[in-house]
């Protein structure tokens, strides 16, 4: 459920107003909140006396359950109270778990971000992996590769993609499967930069895929 409410305001020039601002937006009800918060209108209000336009700070969540992210956004200024407010965090959302039917049966937890940038530098990263992953998705029914899927919440931990290519011809040993899934991918589309940067790094270090692995659904 996304909220709008009546906010007290004070502008640079000493004004003080009311506006009112989101407390809470949930792309999956409202999917047009998300396109006023990557562009830069979300939450900004204009003084009555000077007319200055201006985004106020202050605390926001944002839902989008699809892709499994609940975020708490603090003002950049409370990052000096991480630590207690990370703790706050965890247990409002439990409480809060309680009351909304929609939160019951979700498997993973909130994330916490102080000022709005960071956020919004997720969800672009996140929409440009989504196109990549769609071009994965497409090109694996062409060469036949098997996809992992990772949930998106465990995939944005591992800071992975959450859907992997592997080879069907399977050699016994998955990495070395998910290395030839990524080769071949990327033979056939060499532009995919993400799953390139991928390779590089399991090819560095094959372990990392071990915590990868644990957390796979294969389809």
């Amino acid at each position: 459920m996304s909220i709008l409410s009546n906010c007290e305001i004070k502008c640079s020039c000493g004004e003080t107003f009311e506006a009112e601002l989101w407390k809470a937006i949930n792309v999956f009800d409202d999917p047009d909140l998300k396109e006023v918060l990557l562009s830069g209108r979300f939450n900004t209000v204009e003084c009555p006396k000077c007319h200055k336009v201006f985004y106020h700070e202050h605390f926001f969540m944002y839902q989008d359950l699809q892709n499994e992210l609940i975020a708490y956004v603090y003002p950049k200024e409370d990052e000096k109270n991480a630590k207690s407010l990370r703790k706050k965090m965890l247990s409002d959302f439990t409480a809060l778990s309680k009351e909304i039917e929609e939160l019951v049966s979700i498997d993973f937890e909130p994330v916490i971000y102080f000022g709005v940038e960071d956020l919004i530098n997720t969800i672009k990263n996140e929409d440009y992996i989504k196109d990549e992953i769609d071009i994965l998705t497409f090109i694996a029914k062409r060469i036949e590769l098997d996809l992992i899927k990772i949930k998106p919440a465990k995939a944005r931990n591992l800071c992975i993609l959450h859907t992997i290519p592997k080879s069907k011809k399977s050699s016994g040993d998955i990495k070395k499967d998910i290395v030839s899934g990524l080769e071949q991918l990327l033979k056939y589309n060499p532009n995919l930069a993400e799953y390139e940067n991928f390779l590089a790094r399991i090819k560095q270090n094959l372990s990392c895929l071990d915590e990868i692995l644990l957390h796979k659904k294969e389809k």
